[in-house]
């Protein structure tokens, strides 16, 4: 790589002051009603459920809590529950209205008497996590975890007895399920069946013929049951677990070996991979939840299954990991997932809504007009706002990948990128949105056009794609580099930066056709702003910004008076400008950072992208699906 000129850093030290005179404030202005991670979830009637999980966690509190929420009115409000305990809650079965139960990670055994008005630990002896619970009536009930953790009760819980078998083992024990109190089956992670016949005392190891993780098992009689798990497991018996058939079988060839989430599947008939909770109202009635969104549907008593959500079934916003399903009746029903999922169903699956805002971490945001503008982020979320952010529509996306950065140039043209080389461009101001061929498989992190033809992305291993035609065909040009690259500015179409970990900085001034290292430092780089082709400024981890004056021959380093990561800059003049970054960072300028003052951050989430149309409309996005505003006095 040729150096155009030796750059050179100066140190600037200026004493910060707290507060701010930018004559604004920031506002959140969307925020996930469960920021959380829902395992399972539990309907005693159409009106009266559960659902449980633990927090997605954020920098400021990583996981500090398990989740309950209960609902009275059939999920149109849901509740929080206080559980007493931080650790994960992975599955609850109730008896009636008032009576329950809830398993987590650590031994976790809770119990209510009163429909979770109060939640009270009771003692299980163990320290393995139980994934799975099942109450055969109000006194005896059955929960397994890892490490072959068998425990039994017959008063309700009051006391657990732990049960060893050597054909277990120390098996991870996923599911278990009993037609009465003798006779029940147990899964395991390491793809194993075992029965008993006797309640418990003896168990008998039944081959499905698979290896795969198996996650969950379900009778509805002595001789007819399923099994779930990994790469679209459903096993069907019918002669109480003697024999078992591979329903789906050649189902998806294409993803038997390879993985790959492309939206559309092609002739496949299923397109999922991993397959979490199954619930059957009847013989013939039964439902599936799933990776990639998935909602699988029988009404034969499961020889055939098709999807009611998930690929092919194109629906608005990002797919979630479904991990809980629960029906009332063939009609009424809900699942739940990661990112805060509820989604209700009235008519057997048919369609589904959501109940819950959803908590997609959020990673580019860009603004068209000063009410209208668009965020993406995880698992193919592209979200819309036609007023000032007050309400955000998801629309319809072309993958299930995780989206990185948003540009439009246009009120109709927009891009945006995201792993495994996708690109989606709209051309109807995001109403629909198109993948085209890039030609990579890496994760590309940013984006940015000069004009509806001329535009880049960069990603991992130092790629940079370039189009000349609006993304018709996108061609790489040479970084000379293997740094992953996570942000891309131009002020014309000849004149640009990038820059990336290790300390990259990577200038052009012929359009990309050769880029000059302009690197000052070793640390990593993850936003770049310029205002004309001379004055930019650079951020990166542990509160580092770099400014220069003259395109980049040179640079200052800027005092920040943080320590976090600093994620994204931008200026709406030479003077005014924004840093973003980690735990609710939010610095300002108005001297072109001879002096940064933070500013009140009304959340410790991190923050990931900002951007300005003008000096009083600006937006920014960051973890758990949080947006903040930019109200101007």
């Amino acid at each position: 790589m040729r150096k155009l000129i030796i750059p050179s850093i100066i140190f600037i030290f200026i004493v910060g002051c707290g507060g701010s005179s930018s004559g604004g404030y920031w506002k959140i202005v969307r925020r996930a009603d469960w920021e959380a991670r829902f395992y399972d979830v539990f309907f005693i009637d159409a009106n009266t459920g559960w659902a449980v999980g633990n927090n997605e966690g954020c920098t400021f509190g990583e996981e500090v809590d398990s989740v309950i929420a209960h609902t009275k009115d059939g999920g149109k409000n849901w509740i929080p529950q206080k559980s007493g305990t931080h650790y994960p809650l992975r599955e609850v079965y109730f008896t009636d209205a008032k009576t329950g139960w809830i398993v987590g990670e650590y031994g976790v055994i809770l119990y209510t008497a009163n429909g979770g008005e109060e939640w009270i630990k009771q003692k299980s002896d163990t320290q393995n996590s139980l994934f799975d619970v099942q109450f055969l009536s109000a006194t005896e009930g059955w929960t397994v975890g890892d490490w072959g953790t068998i425990l039994h009760t017959t008063n309700g819980g009051k006391n657990w007895q732990g049960i060893e078998s050597a054909i277990i083992g120390d098996n991870s024990l996923r599911g278990l399920h009993f037609i009465n109190p003798n006779e029940g089956w147990i899964v395991s992670y390491e793809g194993y069946l075992f029965h008993t016949t006797d309640g418990g005392q003896k168990w008998n190891r039944q081959s499905t013929g698979l290896k795969l993780e198996l996650t969950e098992v379900l009778f509805i009689d002595e001789k007819t049951g399923w099994i779930i798990g990994d790469k679209r497991t459903i096993l069907r018996t019918t002669d109480g677990g003697v024999t078992w058939e591979l329903i789906t079988k050649g189902s998806n060839e294409r993803h038997e070996k390879d993985y790959g989430q492309e939206r559309r599947m092609g002739d496949e008939p299923l397109h999922t991979f991993m397959l979490y909770d199954i619930h059957f109202t009847d013989d013939q009635h039964g439902w599936i939840a799933g990776d990639m969104g998935t909602v699988l549907f029988t009404d034969d008593g499961g020889k055939t299954w098709r999807h009611q959500a998930g690929c092919p079934i194109e629906k608005q916003g990002g797919d979630v990991v479904l991990l809980g399903i629960c029906f009332v009746d063939k009609n009424i029903g809900w699942t739940v997932g990661e990112f805060g999922s509820i989604y209700h169903t009235t008519n057997g699956g048919k369609t589904w809504e959501k109940q819950s805002v959803q908590s997609f971490l959020l990673s580019g945001v860009h603004i068209i007009y000063n009410d209208v503008g668009f965020a993406v982020g995880d698992r193919g979320e592209i979200l819309y706002t036609s007023d000032g952010g007050k309400t955000w529509k998801e629309r319809q996306t072309p993958t299930m990948e995780c989206f990185s950065s948003v540009h439009f140039v246009q009120d109709r043209l927009g891009w945006a990128v995201a792993e495994w080389g996708v690109i989606a461009h709209t051309k109807d101001g995001g109403i629909t949105w198109e993948r085209q061929k890039s030609g990579s498989k890496n994760m590309l992190l940013g984006v940015f056009f000069v004009d509806n033809q001329h535009g880049w992305a960069v990603g991992n291993a130092g790629e940079i794609l370039y189009t000349e035609n609006g993304g018709l065909e996108w061609i790489l040009q040479d970084s000379e580099t293997d740094r992953d690259l996570y942000s891309i500015y131009f002020v014309d179409r000849e004149t640009g930066w990038i820059v990336g970990d290790g300390g990259t900085i990577l200038h052009t001034v012929d359009g990309g056709k050769e880029w000059y290292l302009q690197s000052v430092t070793d640390e990593w780089l993850t936003g770049v702003h310029f205002v004309d082709r001379y004055e930019g400024w650079v951020v990166g981890i542990s509160g580092l910004i770099l400014y220069t004056n003259d395109g980049g021959n040179s640079w200052v380093r800027q005092k920040s008076h943080v320590e976090h990561f600093l994620k994204d800059v931008f200026f709406v003049n030479k003077n005014r400008g924004w840093i973003v970054g980690g735990e609710g960072t939010i610095l300002y300028t108005e001297n072109g950072g001879k002096r940064w003052r933070k500013q009140f951050s009304p959340t410790k989430y991190n923050f990931n992208s900002i951007d300005f149309k003008n000096d009083k409309t600006g937006w920014i996005v960051g973890d758990l699906g949080i947006v903040l505003k930019y109200v101007s006095k």
